[in-house]
């Protein structure tokens, strides 16, 4: 605890997580890094607007990961702003705002939600199909109930714990019977130059928390489909052999220059104009729509001679 004074922040930390509160009379603030989900990606450093998240190398010994990287926080830099947890890739950091999850800057329409979602139809399960769903999921989000009634087994619930789901899409494309859709927020391409992976290295393998990259006949293969573009990958690797990019990123409504920085950082400039472009796109429609609208309501209303003249007619009729 660094000081407790009203309005300052206090750092906590143990073997499994880190907490940062700041408490003011009517308003709390608390963000909390898990260590366990955490794989040291870094993205939440790259986007940081104060600069107050530290990366800490990895460590690789003879081709392995001997130690992941981590990250910590500047206390003195840190504004408490939330948008490292909007986007970690892993769920690894949460915020809440007076006991409630969400960014400060969400909760100030600068930052949006990102679009990720994983929905499961479970009138298709089989339950035949050895739970191939959570068999498959990376972190145990899914959890699969079966019930045997006259010696049939039925499925009688499929549970999601989402703050574990990392949208990967190794459960849907295991189910055989398109039970399971998922939304990734992010979308990227994942390259390896196996020319350049030193022999017996497994270290992007090690790190992977998806699966994406495994080791076959002694050398890493890329099973992109699986990739959440979380570039952990591409940090532990010694020998740069691995390039991870995103190029887009799916989200709610917003234009705010904290969340176009932040996107710029890491996508590209290419992406950040697209994105306007789109913006703008949309409102000239909704503005052309919007005079269409007021248009058609004016042809509909009567012009003040035309009403005078019927209520004289309806006058006369009740006489």
């Amino acid at each position: 605890m660094v000081n407790n004074l009203r309005g300052n922040p206090i750092k906590y930390e143990n073997s499994q997580e880190i907490r940062i509160e700041r408490e003011f009379l009517t308003r709390k603030y608390l963000l909390r890094l898990n260590k366990n989900l955490c794989n040291g990606c870094g993205l939440c450093s790259k986007i940081c607007p104060e600069e107050a998240i530290k990366e800490e190398p990895p460590l690789v010994v003879n081709g392995h990961l001997e130690k992941k990287p981590t990250i910590d926080f500047d206390i003195d830099s840190c504004i408490l702003c939330g948008e490292c947890a909007v986007l970690c890739p892993l769920n690894a950091l949460d915020m809440e705002v007076d006991g409630k999850e969400i960014s400060t800057f969400v909760k100030n329409e600068a930052f949006p939600v990102l679009l990720k979602e994983i929905n499961i139809t479970k009138e298709k399960c089989d339950p035949e199909c050895d739970a191939k769903c959570q068999e498959e999921c990376p972190t145990e989000a899914i959890r699969v109930t079966k019930k045997s009634e006259k010696g049939q087994d039925r499925i009688t619930n499929v549970q999601i714990t989402e703050s574990l789901c990392f949208y990967c899409k190794r459960c849907e494309l295991a189910c055989d019977h398109d039970a399971i859709q998922v939304r990734k927020p992010f979308r990227g391409s994942i390259e390896l130059n196996t020319d350049l992976c030193p022999e017996g290295c497994m270290a992007c393998a090690e790190i992977c928390p998806t699966h994406t990259i495994q080791i076959e006949n002694d050398k890493p293969q890329v099973f992109s489909e699986f990739c959440i573009f979380c570039s952990a990958c591409q940090k532990v690797c010694p020998n740069q052999a691995i390039d991870v990019s995103r190029d887009w990123i799916f989200h709610t409504d917003v234009t705010a220059a904290a969340w176009l920085t932040a996107l710029k950082k890491l996508t590209s400039v290419k992406t950040v104009a697209k994105e306007l472009r789109i913006k703008s796109g949309q409102r000239r429609t909704s503005t052309v729509r919007g005079r269409e609208r007021q248009l058609h309501l004016k042809s509909e209303q009567p012009n003040s001679d035309q009403a005078e003249a019927f209520l004289k007619i309806l006058n006369k009729y009740k006489k």
